[in-house]
């Protein structure tokens, strides 16, 4: 499971849950990429499901924003990220925080 934590005030830990090849990473996000990250979250609303369409399979994974009773999930399949652009665009964000 890859668990991406970013704090109000900027901070970020990476744990890619491999501990043998990667361990966990940690940084400061800078003030405008803290805002993007706000603004993308803003935009997805609340908590939702992304299924397959029928007669599709794909890898499932849910996205959780936020902790405590605040936290929204997104369960998403694979080809959501095609037709759903402002999850696209808070995933593609999370992947290059660190890079």
């Amino acid at each position: 499971m890859l668990v991406i934590e970013v704090a109000a005030d900027g901070g970020y830990r990476i744990d890619s849950g491999d501990y043998t090849s990667h361990a966990p990473r940690t940084g400061r996000l800078s003030p405008p990429q803290r805002e993007r990250l706000a603004g993308l979250v803003a935009a997805l609303g609340d908590s939702h499901d992304h299924p397959p369409p029928d007669g599709v399979e794909g890898f499932v994974a849910e996205l959780i924003v936020g902790d405590g009773p605040s936290a929204r999930r997104f369960r998403v399949w694979e080809g959501v990220l095609e037709a759903e652009p402002g999850l696209a665009a808070l995933v593609r964000a999370l992947e290059v925080i660190d890079t």
